[in-house]
């Protein structure tokens, strides 16, 4: 029995960790003839990742003929690669999959892509050297243990997006002297999602409108400071006044999204905060003036 179970596990390990192909240094599994996932560069489990220095993963591959399309980073890629220290991730990259980069210690940098449309859990967990990371505007939800013990992060942006911050996400974070959040609502925080000893030597930035409810809010008010993001902040985190579905661009949608505004005021912060063209607090018809000769209408 001993014997089949031991027998199963090196098979299990051996698909888990197997790749298709290696181009210039990056191992890959295929989907298809059309699509590829950068996977754990070694044969088994136990053979160490081999991912090391600055890794620039490319938007598209070619393989027997075939041209692939990079469209995520799979489940433990880079785990453990001690040698790691930045990662650039192309535009086509949609997910990032669990422990992807758990246990980088040397890892300073990621660079993800602006559509990123989710991190899994346990992401970043044990990555002690990295300084940077944007997480994804799309992202919903600060998963389990996504940047656990990221012991060099001096400040960490969690987009209006996000509504819930899953326990242990944000935990052992001794670096960290600023906390920005634009969640128009306080987004829901597990038990443990932070450490308290963390929470009392940070800044927590949040939405004007929303600047009582934070401080209300348990685990929330734990922080200590908490204070309103301004237009700096706003600007910093590349939100763009008329940019108003947050997509990037400036354009006729965004007019006729302010058109409704005009009327009726969104709860989103972050909407009203690019729908208020001029700054002035207000958002009004001038608004509207101001964003139509800006597009040319």
């Amino acid at each position: 029995m001993r014997k089949l179970l031991t027998s199963s596990l090196f098979l299990l390990t051996s698909i888990l960790y197997a790749y298709d192909v290696e181009v210039d240094g990056i191992c890959y599994n295929l989907l298809g003839t059309s699509m590829a996932y950068v996977t754990y560069r070694g044969g088994d489990m136990f053979e160490p990742n081999g991912y090391s220095g600055d890794v620039v993963v490319p938007s598209h591959i070619v393989h027997n003929g075939f041209t692939y399309r990079i469209f995520n980073v799979g489940p433990s890629a880079f785990a453990d690669c001690e040698g790691l220290t930045s990662v650039q991730l192309p535009s086509t990259v949609r997910g990032v999959s669990g422990s992807a980069f758990l246990g980088c210690t040397n890892l300073r940098q990621v660079a993800l892509p602006s559509d990123l449309l989710g991190l899994g859990g346990s992401v970043f967990a044990g990555c002690t050297s990295l300084q940077e990371v944007s997480l994804p505007r799309r992202l919903d939800e600060v998963d389990t243990l996504m940047l656990y013990c990221c012991a060099s992060l001096t400040s960490v942006v969690l987009p209006h997006r996000v509504r819930r911050v899953c326990q242990g996400s944000l935990v052992h974070l001794p670096s960290m002297r600023h906390l920005y959040v634009f969640a128009s609502t306080p987004p829901t925080a597990d038990q443990g999602a932070f450490t308290l000893k963390d929470q009392q030597h940070c800044t927590l930035h949040v939405p004007r409108e929303a600047l009582q409810q934070y401080k209300q809010s348990p685990i929330w008010r734990e922080f200590y400071r908490i204070v309103v993001l301004g237009d700096a902040d706003y600007a910093a985190h590349d939100y763009q006044r008329g940019d108003i579905n947050d997509d990037g661009n400036v354009d006729a949608e965004d007019l006729a999204l302010l058109r409704r505004i005009v009327v009726s005021l969104p709860d989103d912060s972050a909407v009203r905060w690019a729908a208020d063209i001029n700054g002035d607090g207000k958002i009004n018809s001038v608004d509207y003036v101001l964003l139509s000769k800006s597009i040319g209408e």
